[in-house]
């Protein structure tokens, strides 16, 4: 549980509103550019690397490879600059110019072998950027704070289960929706999945059956068996059909 978290903890002040797959294009069509790359290397090395290292590897390598992947993939660069922007540096949060942070990401981009472009990363368009590996996109890594939208019920052995739920998609924010995000819950469709609930004794108020329900929780996926651990339940509607 202690990843749980510590997830929680850092993302739970960078929420957005209603959590949806970014669209748009993929770094792996070229987001950034070398130069752009360049001064965000100078940048790094002089702000970031006393704690993440030169080689991007400190702070258990959460700027770099599998590490980076597995908290990134299927979210957008939009979403990274925002949480690199109010949480670095750890001294002085969201103290560098716009220029430096895109800069930085484009470095950090750039060293996880994702290809420069010809156009520079902007603030207009960072937030259509899909993070995803070479093979396109893919599910949700597993161990991922994530939300979905399905009917609430219950096993005869008295555990919860969520049906006709919706993929699973990334979110920072691991508390109830707004009421923004409960008018557009309201009309999202359902889908073709199943997940079980883990222990959610501490979730109020508690769920009722056969309700349409938002959960947000830690994926945990298991061949026929997917699982959510939820931090959230939120009954969005009073029956499964809408």
């Amino acid at each position: 549980m202690r990843r749980v978290e510590i997830t929680f903890a850092i993302w739970a002040a960078c929420a957005t509103a209603v959590a949806a797959p970014p669209e748009g294009k993929s770094v792996q069509e070229g987001a950034y550019t070398s130069a752009q790359a360049a001064r965000g290397k100078a940048v790094y090395l002089d702000q970031c690397s006393r704690c993440h290292r030169e080689d991007l590897t400190g702070a258990s390598g959460v700027l770099i490879g599998s590490h980076f992947m597995q908290e990134w993939s299927q979210d957008s660069v939009g979403r990274f600059y925002k949480i690199m922007h109010q949480t670095m540096p750890a001294n002085a949060p969201g103290s560098l110019s716009q220029a430096d942070y895109l800069a930085i990401v484009a470095y950090v981009l750039q060293m996880n072998e994702f290809p420069a472009g010809q156009k520079e990363l902007t603030a207009d368009d960072m937030a259509n950027i899909r993070i995803e590996g070479k093979d396109g996109p893919a599910p949700v890594p597993d161990f991922s704070l994530v939300v979905i939208v399905g009917c609430m019920g219950q096993k005869p052995d008295g555990s919860w289960v969520v049906t006709k739920a919706s993929e699973p998609v990334r979110t920072r924010d691991p508390g109830d929706p707004g009421a923004d995000e409960m008018q557009a819950l309201k009309t999202q469709a359902f889908g073709s999945h199943t997940f079980g609930l883990l222990d959610f004794s501490g979730v109020q108020p508690h769920p009722e059956k056969d309700k349409k329900v938002e959960v947000k929780g830690l994926l945990i996926r298991k061949p026929g068996d997917d699982k959510l651990n939820p931090s959230s339940v939120k009954t969005v509607a009073d029956s499964c059909s809408q």
